[in-house]
């Protein structure tokens, strides 16, 4: 084989596994050259009870290894100890005691070992001058995304993977999030990244002063993003003062990112997991506008409809793909609850102006409860619709959850009317199709 050329033995090594990568490259001195590139993935995971930081640190500053790393997932995930242990309990109630007991103590061990690699690591914010360095030195890094919600796929315990689909079991230390963010931003200064990514960003951080002036510093390399996704945890902001001033904020983020071709702002109240988050767009982005803008998620928030109705029709010239509501901080076995909520106004109205304001629109998902406040007016709707997509306008089977006593539809027909006109489809003519 070292008489191949070396483009050969890069497709050969294109089409290994990382296992068989080491085992090909032991074969000759040539081999080994090659497949130093290949050694590692392209999508490198930081786990907060190991040291994972040094090791990304060492891969960026090795002259052949550091080309490899083209996204960074940060995972700083925890879970309460006694809210899993009796989640998990009640969901395996039925299962013969034995295998239980067995399943549970190894959840158990599996634990107290991430709990005391965690202490051992210390916060992400205590290395993030090595954060910063490593991703400084990574030229083909891309993509970022900081995990709070979602299990790793590397952590195999069943009952440890179960417990994070639920909301009440996700333990988050506020003030050491804020500090382990503001790392995340300060490593990001001058790096031109394509997408960047937050599962629970404490909405409050954007009102702290110190917080606010970091991340405005640090974020203005967003304007080389492409892709922004957000979802703001706002339950720790206390009154309207609070919650003005931290939009605010947030807003003044979201308008570094000028180039943005995909985003999505989601709304996650931790403290009252059925609410959504009163939001006003003119004090979010005041008449800014997004002028690349091709795909828009928005999931649990209630708005003035000729608020939103004036904000995405901003975007008409170039909005493809709609996103209105989503899975929110439901269970498992719940109906969705990060639908739209319109405190003035009525969906008749926001789904006939769109078929005006977007032309160029192709798709349309609605996903949650999405109703209006006046309920004694008889221009009052209320919907619960499930999902028949996700976020990458895949097909999804029906979920387990959907039952008629839940009232739950399909959102085609919306879809239709405001891509192709037609009768308005509220009302009783309204069915799940599969009944």
């Amino acid at each position: 084989m070292d008489s191949l050329p070396v483009e050969l033995l890069r497709l050969i090594y294109s089409y290994c596994d990382f296992e068989s990568v080491p085992n090909l490259r032991a074969v000759s001195p040539k081999l080994a050259d090659v497949g130093y590139e290949y050694l590692l993935s392209p999508n490198f995971t930081s786990l907060n009870w190991r040291l994972d930081i040094d090791r990304l640190h060492n891969i960026a500053l090795h002259e052949r290894l550091r080309g490899s790393i083209q996204s960074i997932n940060i995972f700083l995930g925890e879970l309460s100890y006694y809210d899993a242990w009796s989640t998990s309990w009640a969901q395996h109630f039925v299962a013969p005691p034995e295998e239980r007991a067995e399943l549970m103590a190894q959840a158990r061990v599996e634990f107290d070992r991430i709990a005391k690699g965690r202490k051992k690591v210390g916060p992400l914010h205590l290395r993030a001058d090595d954060l910063r360095e490593a991703c400084s030195a990574l030229p083909n890094l891309r993509d970022l995304e900081v995990s709070f919600a979602q299990c790793p796929s590397t952590l195999n315990n069943k009952f440890i993977q179960e417990a994070f689909f639920w909301p009440n079991c996700r333990k988050l230390d506020r003030q050491e999030t804020y500090q382990n963010l503001d790392a995340v931003m300060f490593a990001l200064h001058g790096i031109k990244l394509s997408s960047f990514k937050v599962d629970r960003l404490p909405l409050e951080i954007f009102r702290l002063t110190n917080h606010r002036l970091h991340w405005f510093t640090h974020a203005q390399s967003f304007n080389s993003l492409s892709s922004l996704n957000l979802t703001l945890d706002p339950s720790g902001l206390r009154g309207p003062t609070s919650a003005f001033r931290a939009v605010n904020g947030l807003g003044r983020i979201l308008q570094l990112a000028t180039n943005v071709t995909h985003l999505k702002l989601a709304f996650h109240p931790y403290s009252s997991e059925h609410s959504r988050f009163a939001l006003t767009f003119g004090e979010l982005f005041f008449d800014f506008t997004y002028t690349r803008l091709t795909d828009l998620v928005l999931e649990g928030v209630s708005c003035d409809e000729e608020d939103l109705k004036e904000f995405l029709g901003r975007h008409g010239t170039t909005l493809v793909r709609l996103r209105l509501g989503g899975r929110g901080l439901a269970k498992p076995f719940e109906a969705s609850h990060g639908g739209i909520h319109l405190y003035e106004g009525t969906f008749r109205s926001l789904f006939t102006g769109l078929r005006v304001k977007l032309p160029k629109l192709e798709r349309m998902h609605l996903e949650g409860i999405f109703d209006c406040e006046h309920q004694d007016l008889p221009s009052h709707e209320t919907y619960n619709f499930y999902p028949l997509t996700d976020e990458n306008w895949q097909d999804v089977p029906t979920p387990k959850w959907v039952r008629s006593s839940r009232k739950t539809i399909s959102c085609l027909p919306f879809e239709q009317y405001v891509l192709n006109g037609g009768v308005y489809p509220g009302g009783s003519v309204l069915t799940r199709e599969d009944e």
